[in-house]
């Protein structure tokens, strides 16, 4: 081969090898288009399934935007401002998308490739909006088992009625999209006894014998449905039941989150699955274990993924500073007088907090044994301390003067305070108890409900 041919042939396969890598990165790309009327802000956020920005588009000054994305096929959230709504997303979609913000969901519509999938979860969307308090687990959770299981089914076939009818869908997305829906009706389903035992306070509550078994065939290996929105919710709930039921069979000194995650190393033989479930814990639940460090171990050894891995260490790390018998992080807040309340001001005090929010029903339900709790312990050396966190100033004062709350009632304007961010508050309600010297007793304390509760503050009174 001379020279001149070697060259030529060289030529044509830096082409080719361009070609093939531009191919590729087009096959692994999706292109999302659209005009938002009216924005709440300049900015275009998709969030993952733990509702992380993961993209950021910016808008032009028409209000237009148009960006390359190299996502791999799910279901996805995008924001403006603080309005957000579902969106599913696949390699080689070329998806346009119009919105007004002033009517959000109603005013969604999508066109190109990708428009079908997607104008079928904002018709989703606005049927679930139209279910209100039926869908709210705090009025179907009162519900006798008949009627829950009558509400249930309904809803259940008007979600399922709205996806056959629509037509033209991706047939990957048909099958998710079903089986998300009936995993919804499931998890409801398994929940059900439980839930109506906390909001009605029957402790004794039981379904009857002829109760839907909602785990009968429970898969706890199918990797293809980890991209269902629900599958990991209900393998959860199937998951919780069997740790739960173990630690019945044995004494009060088991941790739940401990038993957990020992039940999931136990069951499930997927490995992906498994460290899906196990980043989900480390995530959200290692402030609930007296147990850190075992819990810990068992999750980190079981995380390939160097970004699951990493944020778990790191949440590890700062819980590690509010074990027992550290100094507890302080705050600096206004009361309902207006009146600046420190942490620091009730030094050689126990002190209790109970941090909640108007719109929590479970925080609400433990009014009543907060209210016992401050009359039991009034004249003592304690104090009660409610912050009300992630809620509007207006219904604060409205609940604290309408429920006669009493007692020292501060409110944080900010979510991002150091006080929070110290103790990871992720959930509500969350309380948390300091001894007198201002050091963590407990930095995830038992509830005014629990009859224990009492007894462990009379021994370090």
């Amino acid at each position: 081969m001379n020279t001149k041919s070697v060259s030529i042939f060289f030529l044509i396969m830096i082409i080719v090898f361009n070609y093939s890598c531009k191919k590729d990165e087009l096959d692994s790309s999706l292109i999302f288009s659209g005009k938002i009327e009216s924005p709440n802000s300049d900015t275009l956020n998709i969030l993952n399934k733990n509702q992380e920005i993961i993209e950021s588009i910016i808008l032009n000054k028409d209000k237009t935007f148009i960006d390359t994305l190299n996502l791999s096929k799910g279901f996805y959230s995008f924001t403006n401002g603080k309005e957000s709504t579902k969106v599913f997303l696949k390699p080689n979609y070329d998806l346009s998308l119009s919105l007004n913000t002033k009517e959000f969901d109603e005013s969604i519509k999508y066109e190109g490739k990708g428009a079908n999938e997607n104008n079928y979860l904002a018709k989703k969307s606005l049927l679930e909006e139209s279910f209100g308090d039926l869908n709210y687990y705090g009025f179907y959770g009162k519900l006798s088992e008949s009627e829950f299981l009558k509400l249930t089914d309904s809803l259940y076939n008007l979600q399922k009625d709205l996806l056959v009818k629509s037509v033209d869908l991706d047939k990957d997305f048909f099958f998710i999209e079903s089986k998300s829906i009936e995993f919804e009706k499931l998890n409801k389903i398994s929940t059900y006894e439980n839930l109506h035992r906390f909001v009605t306070g029957n402790k004794e509550f039981k379904v009857s014998e002829n109760y839907p078994n909602a785990f009968k065939n429970v898969d706890l290996s199918n990797e293809s449905l980890l991209i269902s929105p629900n599958y990991l919710s209900y393998i959860q709930s199937y998951l919780r039941k069997l740790s739960n039921d173990r630690m019945a069979e044995n004494d009060d000194n088991f941790d739940p989150t401990l038993e957990y995650v020992k039940t999931i190393r136990k069951e499930v033989n997927s490995d992906i699955i498994k460290e899906e479930l196990l980043y989900d814990v480390g995530k959200w639940e290692l402030n609930y274990t007296k147990k850190l460090d075992s819990v810990f171990n068992i999750i980190s050894l079981a995380l390939t993924n160097d970004r699951y891995l990493s944020e778990v260490t790191v949440k590890y790390k700062e819980l590690k500073k509010t074990e027992k018998g550290a100094i507890s992080p302080v705050f600096e807040l206004n009361d309902i007088y207006g009146k600046s309340i420190s942490l620091n001001d009730f030094k050689g005090k126990l002190v209790y907090i109970d941090i909640w929010a108007t719109w929590c029903l479970p925080c609400i339900i433990e009014m009543p044994y907060l209210k016992k709790m401050k009359n039991y312990f009034k004249g003592k050396n304690i104090q009660i301390i409610s912050i009300c966190k992630d809620d509007s100033e207006k219904n604060w004062r409205k609940m604290v003067e309408e429920k006669e709350l009493g007692g020292i009632q501060v409110f944080a304007p900010d979510n991002g305070i150091s006080f929070f961010k110290d103790y990871s508050v992720q959930g509500i309600p969350r309380f948390i108890l300091i001894d007198k010297d201002g050091k963590i007793i407990d930095a995830n304390a038992k509830k005014p409900s629990d009859p224990e509760l009492q007894k462990e503050i009379e021994e370090y009174l």
